[in-house]
């Protein structure tokens, strides 16, 4: 996997960070305030709740990577593999123009792609909802493997891209790297946090971070075309 596609990953993250913040706002706030008595005060044990939450949302994106890389496997050696791989770069593409207008609030398209997820997440959402209130590591890690599921187009977009890539390998790491982006909007608590998410709602930021999406996808439409003809 080469250094710029890890890179992208981490960017695409980053970017879509202001999407994260809406999406897992109230499960972040109750990892970060539904501890009993003084425990809302301890620090350290917060950072601890929220880490083990993380990894766990990290880690689930990684098994949805390597869990479509094996089912488009399956799939790609029933046509040619170069046009299989083009034909998931321009959809790729797509995805991430889809998901640069949703954050420019340009459009709502990437909704109806969110609710291809709904089917799985009636009944994973259950099991998540069990884990609260979050009160252990344990059971922030399996919130956060459990919640990692919820249906979200940034990570469908970044999931079709990932698999682009070619190979199950790189699929996966493309998916950690993203998750480990999308970790600066999640895990900073107090005044950094509040600064940090002033920063992704801000509008100036939005379209900066939509536009470079933008731009991305029609570099990776570009890719695909050129390969096609």
């Amino acid at each position: 996997m080469s250094e710029f596609s890890l890179w992208a990953a981490l960017s695409i993250g980053l970017l879509g960070s202001a999407h994260c913040v809406g999406m897992c706002g109230g499960i972040m706030a109750a990892l970060s305030h539904g501890l009993p008595g003084r425990d809302q005060l301890n620090l350290s044990r917060r950072l601890g709740l929220l880490a083990a939450y993380n990894l766990g949302r990290v880690t689930s994106y990684a098994a949805a990577g390597a869990l479509l890389a094996s089912l488009a496997g399956g799939i790609g050696v029933l046509f040619d593999l170069d046009h299989w791989l083009t034909g998931m770069r321009l959809l790729a593409g797509i995805m991430l123009i889809l998901m640069g207008f949703y954050l420019a609030n340009l459009s709502s398209a990437l909704v109806m792609v969110e609710k291809l997820g709904n089917p799985l997440w009636s009944r994973l959402a259950p099991l998540a909802r069990r884990q609260l209130p979050v009160t252990s590591p344990a059971k922030a890690l399996a919130a956060g493997m459990l919640w990692g599921w919820l249906p979200c187009g940034l990570v469908y977009s970044t999931l079709i891209w990932a698999l682009s890539l070619g190979s199950a390998l790189d699929t996966v790491m493309a998916m950690t790297a993203f998750g480990l982006g999308t970790l600066p909007s999640m895990i900073l608590v107090g005044a950094a946090a509040d600064a940090f998410k002033k920063l992704l709602v801000n509008k100036g930021f939005k379209l900066f971070s939509a536009l470079l999406l933008i731009v991305y996808g029609v570099h990776t439409m570009t890719i695909a075309l050129g390969q096609f003809f």
